[in-house]
């Protein structure tokens, strides 16, 4: 079992991988309560801490119905390594939830870069598969 200061996940609990992170279906410690926890490793580093962080406090700044929510920002126990405690979705990634015929409409890009323009960003900090759409009640 891992941990944050507040959540906690298990290395089974994988909800997906990519080049810098795993993401985890985790919960709160006190409420139980469901949430996706993004553990970056060793290759995230590679970006400067600083963008990292920017990159962090948009997503924290962003709130429409289409987006996932970004609640915090926390370290891993053990390693210190950057965790996002995100919004759970338990429908999956975008690209799975597009590969669904019925599912291949969602939030337009555009609509996703008026977002990031309302809370003063250029939409070079983050990209559309950001704009993932909770299309199920958690």
């Amino acid at each position: 079992m891992q941990s944050t200061t507040n959540y906690l996940w298990l290395i089974s609990d994988l909800l997906g991988q990519g080049a810098t992170a795993n993401v985890y279906r985790g919960r709160h410690k006190k409420t139980g309560d469901l949430y996706a926890v993004k553990v970056f490793n060793n290759l995230s580093f590679l970006r400067p801490l600083d963008v990292q962080m920017r990159e962090f406090e948009v997503l924290k700044k962003l709130n429409h119905k289409n987006i996932v929510k970004l609640f915090a920002v926390e370290e891993e126990s053990n390693t210190r390594h950057k965790v996002l405690v995100m919004e759970y979705c338990p429908c999956g990634s975008l690209y799975t939830v597009l590969e669904e015929s019925s599912n291949a409409y969602g939030l337009p890009e555009d609509e996703f870069l008026i977002v990031l323009h309302d809370v003063g960003e250029e939409h070079s900090t983050s990209s559309p598969e950001t704009g993932l759409q909770c299309l199920s009640p958690v």
